[in-house]
């Protein structure tokens, strides 16, 4: 027996929710795109898929403002300039990639704040993200306006012109790997998919987070800290005081400080995990 839900009895913000969790799992776009001054920005949109080989095509619809119906800095860009990468997500980069997916001002770089590297493209301006197994530099074919409202979708199509694949996820037989490329799609709510092993939830920041720019070097460069353990911190809202109630952690030593931020990021523990941070900087 199915339940009847008519359009008429909805807000935009449940019939949001009712697409992203049954129109499920969604490849997401990690798209790279820069203003008319050059400027990078890098953002994720999970309406996102391949439309067709000859020529090339994918296409994904970055949605205006639900709240003001402003268009996204993505959309103005290509508008813009036509051209775009897109950077597919692996299952290390994830945290990373929802905290770029943070509503940061017109000219912040979120290639720094979520802490990627730039990656050159060969036939376009705008970079890619070096961290991905998966790259497409393309030029822009069509967009298409879906309403002009707020919460509408402007669904962008572009021809891909170069393929970056990284070495180490084909098979013998060159062929890509699927468990290599390890690949991320997107379900409702904070819901995730990783393709070799299911579903997992990652908690996007309720505000910009610092970003990496903002982290100490000590936790940038331990070789201890992965991409998305460090990510967790730089999605906080600000860098919090030293308090005397963690004076347990006072003693310890630099690399067991950073063991205490790792065990502590995992059990999602921000509070600890900060207080041994500002105990490694002292």
């Amino acid at each position: 027996m199915h339940k009847n839900i008519d359009i008429k009895n909805l807000d935009l913000k449940g019939i949001y929710q009712l697409m992203i969790s049954g129109v499920s799992p969604r490849p997401i776009a990690f798209v790279g795109t820069q203003d008319q001054n050059g400027n990078d920005n890098l953002a994720p949109f999970s309406y996102f898929n391949a439309f067709g080989s000859n020529p090339p095509i994918i296409g994904f619809s970055p949605a205006n403002s639900g709240r003001t119906g402003k268009k996204k800095d993505t959309l103005i860009n290509i508008q813009n300039t036509n051209q775009f990468s897109i950077s597919m997500i692996n299952y290390h980069m994830v945290e990373q990639v929802s905290l770029a997916s943070c509503e940061y001002d017109p000219g912040i770089d979120e290639f720094v704040k979520s802490g990627f590297s730039k990656k050159k493209s060969t036939l376009i301006s705008p970079p890619c993200v070096d961290e991905s197994h998966f790259i497409m530099e393309c030029k822009l074919y069509d967009i298409i306006n879906l309403g002009g409202k707020p919460g509408s979708g402007n669904l962008i199509l572009g021809e891909i012109l170069c393929f970056h694949v990284s070495e180490n996820i084909f098979n013998t037989n060159g062929s890509i790997d699927p468990f290599k490329l390890d690949p991320i799609s997107r379900l409702g709510n904070n819901y995730y998919s990783r393709s070799k092993n299911g579903i997992f939830e990652v908690h996007k920041p309720r505000h910009n987070g610092i970003g990496f720019d903002a982290l100490p070097k000590a936790v940038l460069e331990s070789k201890k800290l992965s991409g998305n353990e460090i990510a967790k911190l730089a999605g906080s809202k600000h860098v919090p005081e030293i308090d005397s109630d963690y004076c347990n952690l006072d003693d310890l030593e630099n690399e067991n400080l950073i063991d205490k931020i790792k065990v502590s990021l995992s059990e999602m523990d921000m509070d600890t995990a900060w207080q041994a941070v500002l105990r490694l900087i002292k």
